[in-house]
């Protein structure tokens, strides 16, 4: 009786079969790296239309899942940490294309990248596991972040960047209330559900 396959082989193969989506969630990460080149070499719109193609694989993946009927918890963990990889990418991103950003919005910053993660701490905390709630407020946050660069890069208003960060943080005070509630149900629709006990 053999054990688990390696990480490296269940990222690509699931039963047998090559896993289509898992390869979408990874050419999320590892468009990271030519979106900083260009970044660096000054391309700022191929940039910005090369991460547009990146956030949308975060839409893409888990339709493909669904649709092939071969979703599961792996495939959703994977996607958890690349998008957690992409999300803090985004500040490096940002910081790149608009010198002096931090200087102007650190708070607003501050809440955006430092803010989950001190969310996933205090779900450590609390819960002793890491929560990551399927809230409606959650995908309002996600479609807020990874929309953020594009929009400000249309707009050239700033302003966004502390829009999002009340939806993102906002979110988050809601998890935690609902951690404190009790509750631990993943797909609970808002932080006000009812506690499954």
């Amino acid at each position: 009786m053999s054990g688990p396959a390696p990480f490296w082989l269940r990222v690509f193969v699931e039963d047998g079969e090559l896993k289509l989506a898992n390869l979408v969630t990874l050419s999320r990460g590892v468009l990271i790296a030519p979106i900083l080149w260009l970044l660096s070499d000054g391309r700022t719109l191929a940039a910005v239309i090369l991460y547009v193609v990146a956030a949308c694989t975060d839409l893409v993946d888990g339709w493909l899942a669904r649709r092939s009927g071969r979703a599961s918890a792996f495939g959703a963990q994977l996607d958890a940490v690349i998008d957690n990889l992409f999300s803090l990418a985004i500040l490096a991103f940002l910081l790149m294309a608009y010198p002096g950003l931090g200087g102007r919005h650190p708070v607003a910053l501050a809440v955006l990248f430092a803010g989950p993660v001190a969310y996933l701490a205090v779900s450590w905390l609390l819960a002793r596991r890491l929560l990551m709630f399927h809230f409606w407020s959650a995908k309002a946050g996600a479609v807020a972040l990874f929309s953020l660069w594009p929009v400000v890069a249309i707009t050239g208003w700033e302003g966004w960047i502390a829009l999002a960060a009340a939806i993102v943080g906002l979110s988050r005070l809601e998890q935690v209330v609902f951690i404190l509630r009790g509750g631990r149900h993943l797909d609970a629709a808002h932080g006000l559900a009812r506690v499954e006990r």
